[in-house]
C-alpha cells in the first residue's frame, strides 16, 4: 500500500512541474515586445550607427545638426549607386543561365560593379573626411578609434577578427 501513495505524489509533482512549464512558456511568448526591430531593417540600422556615430563623439547641437545633413547627403548619394550595384550584380548572376558565358562579357560586367564600387567606397570616404572635419581637436582622436570600428562593421570585420592573423600564422607553421 506505500507503492500507491508515492505514485500519486510523484504524479502530482510532475503535473505541478509541466504546469508551471506551461505557464512560464506563455508568460515568456506573451511578453515578447511586438515592435523589436528587426535585423533586416537596413534604413533603422543606418540610424542606429549615425546615432552611435553622434554618442561616441559627444557632438554638441551644432555639430549634430552638421553631422545629420552631411550623413542625408551620402546617403541621398549612395542610394542609386547601391542601387545600381544591386541591378548590376543580379545582371551579373543572370549569366549563369547562359550555357557558356563569354570571358568578356564576365569580365566587363565585373568592371562595371568595380568602377560603382569604388564610386560608392569614394563617397563614404569624402563622408568621413567631412565628419573627421566637423570635429573639435579633442573630439579627432575619439573619431579615429570609432571609425576603425565602423569599418570593420561596413566590411564585415568584426565577424572574423582573427583572419588576418591566421594567415601570418599559417605561412609560418608551412616554414
Amino acid at each position: 500500500m506505500t507503492k500507491f501513495p508515492r505514485q500519486k505524489w510523484l504524479l502530482l509533482l510532475v503535473a505541478i512541474l509541466l504546469v508551471t512549464n506551461i505557464i512560464t512558456l506563455s508568460f515568456y511568448w506573451s511578453m515578447k515586445p511586438a515592435d523589436r526591430p528587426r535585423n533586416n531593417d537596413g534604413g533603422d540600422r543606418q540610424k542606429r550607427m549615425g546615432q552611435f556615430m553622434v554618442n561616441e563623439l559627444k557632438l554638441d547641437k551644432e555639430q549634430e545638426t552638421i553631422y545629420w545633413q552631411l550623413r542625408d547627403t551620402m546617403m541621398s548619394r549612395q542610394k542609386p549607386l547601391m542601387d545600381s550595384i544591386r541591378n548590376t550584380k543580379k545582371r551579373f548572376f543572370d549569366l549563369l543561365k547562359e550555357p557558356a558565358p563569354q570571358d568578356s562579357v564576365l569580365q566587363a560586367k565585373a568592371d562595371e560593379i568595380g568602377a560603382l564600387q569604388k564610386q560608392l567606397d569614394l563617397i563614404t570616404f569624402q563622408h568621413f573626411q567631412q565628419v573627421r572635419a566637423l570635429c573639435k581637436p579633442e573630439q579627432v582622436l575619439k573619431f579615429d578609434t570609432v571609425i576603425k570600428e565602423i569599418v570593420n562593421r561596413m566590411t564585415g570585420a568584426w565577424r572574423n577578427p582573427g583572419k588576418q592573423g591566421a594567415s601570418k600564422d599559417s605561412a609560418a607553421v608551412k616554414k
